[in-house]
Order: C-alpha cells, then sequence, then structure tokens
C-alpha cells in the first residue's frame, strides 16, 4: 500500500489497527486514549471555534455596530438633517437584534449574562437619548449639549463593559487550552504505558500508532500554546487524521477571524471619521518610518497644508457645507499625490502629507499641482446648491537627517504661515540650499524667515 492511503486513514482505522496488533493491553489503552483524545482535545478546541463564533465575534461586532451609531447622532446634531434618523434606527434594530443572539449564545453563563445585561443596559440609555436628540432641533433644545455629552459617555460605558465580556471569554478560552493540555499529558501518559505493554506482542504496531497520533496532537496543543501567547501569525499543520486536520483547520480559521477583528479595530483608531483619512497618530507613527529611511540615505519631504478662510465657509454656509469642503479637498489631495503617499488630517481644516524617497524640487512641484487642483475645482456644498471656490496654503519642508522629526513639522508649519500671511493659495518651501520655485504662487525661504515671520 502506498504512503497516501495510510494518511488517509482515520482515527477510528488507527485505533482498530492497534487492536488487532497489540491485543488486550492495546485494545484497552487504545480505548481509554481515544475517549480522552475526543473528549479532552477535539470537544475542547470545538468549543473553542464555537464560542468564537457565538460569543467573542458577537461582542466585538457590537462594539463596533455601537461606535457606528456616533456618525448619525453626531452629523444630525451638527446639520439637523432628519434623513439620519432612519439611518440610526437600521443600527439600533441591528444591536438590539445582536444583543439578543448575545443572550442566548452566552448559555448559562450567569457571570457573562451579567456583564452582557449591564452593556444593554448602558445601550439603553444611549438610544434613548439618541432618540431625543433626532426626535428634536438641535438648535432649539437648550438640553441638546447635555445630552450629547451623555449619549457619548453611555456609548463609551457600554463598549467597555462589551470590552470586558471579551476580556473575560478570552480568559475561558485560555483556561480550555491548559484543560487541553492537561488531558494530552495524560494521552501521552497512556501512550506510554500502553507501548510498554504492547512491547511484547507487537513492538512495531505500536511505534507507528504513537507517531501518528502523537505528532498531531503536539501540533494542536502547539498552536493552543501559541494562541495562549497572543502569536495570530502561527498555523497549525495536522494531515492525519483526518478528524486533526479539521480542527487544526477551524482553529486556523477562528485564529484569522479574531486577528481580522482585532485589525478593524485598530484601524478605525487611525482613522479620521469625517474625511476617511488617516489622523494625527497615525501621521507621527508614519513619520518616524520615513526619518528612519532618511538616515539611511533616502530622500524625504513633508507638506503641511491649509484650508483659506474655512471658518468663513463654516460661518456663512454652515457646518455641512464646511465638512463638504473637508471631504472634497481630500479627495483631490488623495487622488493628486501617488499611490503610496499617505495624506492624513491633523487638525480642524489641517492637513498633511509625507512624501518618502522625493527631493524638495520634487515636493514642491506636488504641492504646486495640488494647489492648483483645488483651485481649479469647485466644490458642491448643500447637495449641489451651492459651489464654493476654495483655495489652500501649503508649506513644504525638507525631512533631514540633520532635524529631529518635530523640527521637520516645524519647518513645514512655519512655510505654512508665511504662505497664509503672503495672501494665501500659495505654496512655500523651506530653502534647503539653491532651491527654486516652479511658479509665481510658490517661493521659497529660509527657515530662520518663515520662523521670524510667525512670530
Amino acid at each position: 500500500m502506498s504512503p497516501s492511503y495510510w494518511k488517509t486513514r482515520s482515527l477510528r482505522y488507527w485505533i482498530a489497527l492497534g487492536m488487532i496488533v497489540a491485543l488486550v493491553p492495546l485494545v484497552l489503552s487504545s480505548i481509554a486514549g481515544y475517549w480522552f483524545l475526543n473528549h479532552g482535545v477535539i470537544d475542547a478546541f470545538h468549543d473553542v471555534s464555537m464560542r468564537e463564533r457565538k460569543q467573542v465575534a458577537v461582542s466585538q461586532n457590537l462594539r463596533i455596530l455601537i461606535w457606528d451609531t456616533l456618525v448619525p447622532v453626531d452629523e444630525y446634531v451638527e446639520e439637523g438633517d432628519p434623513a439620519l434618523a432612519s439611518s440610526y434606527r437600521d443600527f439600533s434594530s441591528r444591536i438590539e437584534t445582536d444583543f439578543a443572539v448575545l443572550h442566548e449564545n452566552l448559555g448559562a453563563d450567569e457571570e457573562a449574562l451579567t456583564m452582557a445585561e449591564r452593556a444593554r443596559a448602558d445601550w439603553t440609555v444611549a438610544d434613548r437619548l439618541a432618540r431625543d436628540l433626532l426626535a428634536g432641533r438641535p438648535d432649539a433644545d437648550p438640553l441638546t449639549q447635555e445630552k450629547f455629552e451623555r449619549f457619548h459617555a453611555a456609548i463609551q460605558a457600554s463598549s467597555d463593559r462589551l470590552g470586558a465580556l471579551y476580556a473575560r471569554v478570552a480568559a475561558a478560552i485560555e483556561a480550555d487550552h491548559r484543560s487541553a493540555m492537561i488531558y494530552r499529558e495524560r494521552v501521552m501518559w497512556l501512550m506510554g504505558i500502553a507501548g510498554l505493554l504492547s512491547l511484547i506482542a507487537m513492538v512495531g504496531g505500536v511505534f507507528i500508532i504513537g507517531r501518528v497520533m502523537s505528532n498531531s496532537v503536539d501540533r494542536l496543543v502547539e498552536g493552543a500554546q501559541h494562541f495562549a501567547e497572543g502569536d495570530r501569525n502561527h498555523r497549525i499543520s495536522v494531515k492525519v487524521p483526518p478528524e486533526l486536520r479539521r480542527v487544526a483547520l477551524e482553529f486556523n480559521r477562528m485564529i484569522f477571524r479574531i486577528d481580522e477583528t482585532e485589525t478593524a479595530l485598530a484601524e478605525l483608531a487611525r482613522r479620521d471619521g469625517l474625511t476617511k483619512l488617516l489622523n494625527r497618530r497615525a501621521f507621527d507613527e508614519a513619520l518616524e518610518e520615513v526619518y528612519a529611511r532618511v538616515r539611511r540615505g533616502e530622500d524625504g519631504a513633508l507638506m503641511m497644508l491649509d484650508i483659506d478662510h474655512f471658518k468663513q465657509v463654516n460661518d456663512v454656509y454652515g457646518h455641512g457645507a464646511g465638512d463638504d469642503v473637508l471631504r472634497a479637498v481630500a479627495r483631490i489631495m488623495t487622488s493628486t499625490v501617488r499611490p503610496f503617499d499617505h495624506v492624513y488630517r491633523v487638525g480642524g481644516e489641517e492637513f498633511s502629507i509625507l512624501l518618502p524617497g522625493v527631493s524638495m524640487a520634487a515636493a514642491v512641484e506636488t504641492a504646486e499641482r495640488l494647489r492648483a487642483s483645488v483651485a481649479e475645482e469647485p466644490v458642491d456644498a448643500k447637495d449641489g446648491e451651492e459651489k464654493l471656490s476654495i483655495t489652500v496654503s501649503i508649506g513644504v519642508a525638507e525631512i533631514s537627517a540633520g532635524l529631529a522629526p518635530a523640527e521637520s513639522v516645524e519647518a513645514a508649519d512655519a512655510a505654512l504661515y508665511h504662505a497664509k500671511a503672503r495672501g494665501r493659495n500659495r505654496v512655500v518651501s523651506i530653502d534647503s540650499g539653491g532651491m527654486t520655485a516652479p511658479g509665481e504662487d510658490c517661493e521659497t525661504i529660509s527657515f530662520a524667515k518663515a520662523r521670524d515671520a510667525r512670530r
């Protein structure tokens, strides 16, 4: 028989073979080993997988949905658009459904049920406040700000309780891993005793069976240890027997789903909710990476960009129009720079762009192209009722190994300030030696001059 034939044999087949080869001692040890393996290891991993689907995934999805309710409520308070109430009700309905599913999936775990109920109670408070806000006119209700702050606090409390529930479920999963390890040790002891007893009858049969089973169980336990230690990149590879191969595949899928959920939550913390651009936290991290590349000899540049007269847009056309302008400028910036350049919203109407591997001359040309693109494209506001002519001022600075990252940001800020002081709708770069500007709306100044002008 070919090796592939033996690899496709089931766990039951190997146990039956052991019974035949090792006779009565192996019969007894194999039955006991089979019971311990299925009930102590395989069932434990199946239970972990089931709880991940029914408890961990649902609780994490609830946290994301609860945070998503902030968008329609916040925008309604700012804009007063009645259509946002429908979007909120959709989120609310899905959250109520998921809470019901989570309550059912937690089963008889009283402590977990209590934590879920408390999270639901906080959500109920937030839901009531949100519906009050959506039912009235934000500018006519003097209690709007108080309700708005209480709503945010209730959302935070509900999310925190769900996070605590997630931690508790994760701890229970880790406890099951420890239990599986104990059963694994029992299986190994049983196999050792069976080997000694079966040595008289058939040493070869015991060796084959022990090798097949031991390697697969060891890989499962090793995978469980990696998971318990926080390693999300490790994958279990088990080929025989098929039952353990299916357990390994399901365990790998579970790790992938948990990693996806954690990655999604981390990404939400790095994004600006309005423009979907990366935020200041992501900018600070990326700046350190670009600075490290510059120290290795690469070029690098930094832009600081500010929308001209943005406060007037908000004052004259309202915050809704201001949001339209921010989104439009973000879109233009993203489409103007290279695909691997990142645009960041670092303040109210202030943006930054990191340009790794780019000389100052090329950075200034990119900045001028960006300035012209914004100036040439009117922004539709108020659902197309208004077309606003928007301009931007841009400061450009070289990321130099001789300057700390904060000093490069200060240089770009100083250039931006000088651009606004010179009449706006301009590109100003910090002089790094003999550089010329590409157009009449650009100029190059020294860092000292920009800093003095800012004072």
